[in-house]
């Protein structure tokens, strides 16, 4: 498929979208997602249209598998589709330092991606695209907590495109070993709420398990006030579990890395990938910044508290647990 990834919302010619994965993902698609041949050219018309008739909406990608990202994320329910790529778009506006310039070869983001904290491990025998984090190899004592969010975007960019992963969602392995109160730190709690806000309302991410391993009993308030920024469905699909051993029992085993018993991935391995991964799509990760909405009416959808608002209803309580 030739794709057309400029940012002109009213193009000459859209993209022709062909579907070329392996026919267990074209029945994912139709079982979990109603997506069939006909729906979906239907659906990207519609998606097409009403982006050229928006009045906030400037520029933004019209290529067909930017709009199936969010197409398929709502299943298909267009009103739906349209609403999370508003939120989408402002989002990036709102929060540039968080979300814009992602540039791989930039010499704090090399860093980041050489400490090996986010690391794409394949897709599972589910179809699903599974990430693990290691939360202990990002250094807090030289990065900040913008960094390391600005780091996270880049293997969620590279993976939004990716029909695979559109289709057949993600699993998230967060791995808590070795975290600190220096790691925990770095974060305002109002970042935190307003990051588990854009997880929840505005990127385009079908989270289908989240797997917290070893969570530091310190993190858990923490940890409860992100768990009440998502929607009932997705605080379900996530699962705490005391140890890799015990967490393996819900996990493809064989796409772990050696840091794990009965792991064979190499972790330098994934981590040459991401890397050669993201430095192909440079252009196109520096091509987002030049979509553009009228944010104005969309800001108040973030929470604007502030931290000492945040910190009356919940860090009494966190604080108590970290001098226990």
């Amino acid at each position: 498929m030739a794709t057309d990834l400029s940012v002109n919302k009213c193009p000459e010619q859209y993209d022709t979208y062909n579907f070329s994965l392996p026919e267990r993902y074209r029945k994912i698609a139709q079982d979990d997602l109603g997506e069939t041949d006909e729906i979906r050219e239907q659906s990207l018309a519609i998606m097409r249209d009403w982006i050229a008739k928006h009045p906030s909406i400037k520029t933004c990608r019209t290529d067909a598998l930017f709009l199936l990202r969010f197409l398929r994320m709502r299943k298909f329910s267009i009103p739906r589709a349209q609403e999370t790529l508003e939120r989408y778009l402002a989002m990036r506006q709102t929060f540039p330092q968080w979300f814009q310039n992602l540039d791989p070869q930039d010499e704090t983001m090399r860093e980041l991606i050489d400490g090996n904290q986010f690391q794409i491990l394949g897709q599972d025998s589910s179809g699903r695209t599974v990430i693990l984090v290691q939360l202990k190899n990002f250094n807090p004592d030289r990065f900040t907590s913008t960094q390391q969010t600005r780091h996270m975007m880049l293997p969620l960019e590279i993976t939004f495109d990716d029909e695979k992963t559109q289709i057949g969602g993600y699993v998230i392995i967060l791995d808590y070993a070795d975290f600190t109160m220096h790691h925990l730190a770095v974060w305002s709690l109002t970042d935190i709420k307003n990051i588990m806000d854009c997880v929840n309302h505005s990127l385009p991410i079908r989270m289908r398990e989240v797997h917290a391993i070893r969570v530091p009993r310190f993190a858990v308030t923490v940890a409860e006030l992100a768990m009440t920024c998502l929607s009932t469905k997705l605080r379900k699909r996530i699962f705490c579990h005391k140890s890799m051993m015990e967490a393996k029992k819900h996990l493809d085993e064989s796409l772990l890395t050696t840091d794990y018993e009965g792991g064979i991935q190499d972790p330098q391995e994934l981590k040459r990938k991401l890397i050669e991964s993201v430095t192909e799509k440079r252009h196109q990760l520096l091509q987002l910044d030049g979509m553009e909405i009228d944010a104005t009416k969309y800001r108040s959808m973030w929470h604007q508290t502030s931290d000492e608002d945040i910190e009356s209803g919940v860090t009494g309580s966190f604080r108590k647990l970290t001098v226990d």
